[in-house]
């Protein structure tokens, strides 16, 4: 099974494996080789600015130096909040003993700018998903807070149910209300009186 995480509501816990819904997958894709004239595949290469280098693939990275230009570890690097202080990161939800759900309504849902998709599965003989299924066809939606690796921002992330499938939509709360699909149209009323005799010698 995927890396699982354990999920929690009114007691009942579901141990559950998460699997990227790819795009890939679904619709498929294509893959496009570009080769010089004696038939040898060719590869993206880089050229510095001032043009006198080409940089092939690994040969270019990131990295983080201080005022002084100098090598910065990536670990001893800390965020910090708007008054200086130190901002602890927020561990990986697969790392947690337990997370807790919270019951979530399908306006919520809508205002979610949905970053990634997963499919819920188990190895306890789908019994952790038939309850999933079961809790969600109740409940419609139900929501929690998701964080992939060890960061220090976390995503929303809601359970919907399709048939016997469950399906982990994560991303970000927009914050713009949804108000509906109507198409709302005010009728303008003109109540000027116009002439219709137009003097021309105006003109």
């Amino acid at each position: 099974m995927a890396r699982a995480i354990n999920l929690s509501f009114s007691g009942t816990d579901y141990s559950v494996g998460i699997q990227k819904v790819d795009r890939k997958k679904i619709y498929g894709y294509t893959v496009v080789d570009v080769k010089d004239d004696s038939g040898s595949k060719c590869g993206l290469a880089t050229i510095t600015d001032d043009g006198k280098y080409i940089l092939s693939k690994g040969c270019v990275g990131y990295t983080a130096l201080n005022e002084k230009n100098e090598y910065v570890a990536t670990s001893s690097i800390k965020m910090l909040d708007v008054d200086g202080n130190a901002i602890e990161k927020i561990p990986s939800s697969f790392d947690a003993e337990k997370i807790e759900l919270e019951k979530a309504t399908l306006e919520d849902y809508l205002k979610l700018h949905v970053k990634s998709v997963y499919e819920l599965n188990s190895d306890n003989e789908d019994v952790d998903i038939k309850a999933l299924v079961a809790l969600l066809k109740a409940e419609k939606v139900m929501r929690f807070k998701f964080n992939y690796r060890t960061d220090y921002d976390d995503d929303d992330a809601f359970l919907l149910q399709s048939d016997d499938t469950v399906f982990m939509v994560i991303g970000s709360i927009s914050p713009f209300e949804f108000i509906g699909l109507e198409k709302v149209i005010e009728e303008v009323s003109n109540d000027e009186e116009y002439d219709d005799d137009f003097d021309f010698g105006m003109l």
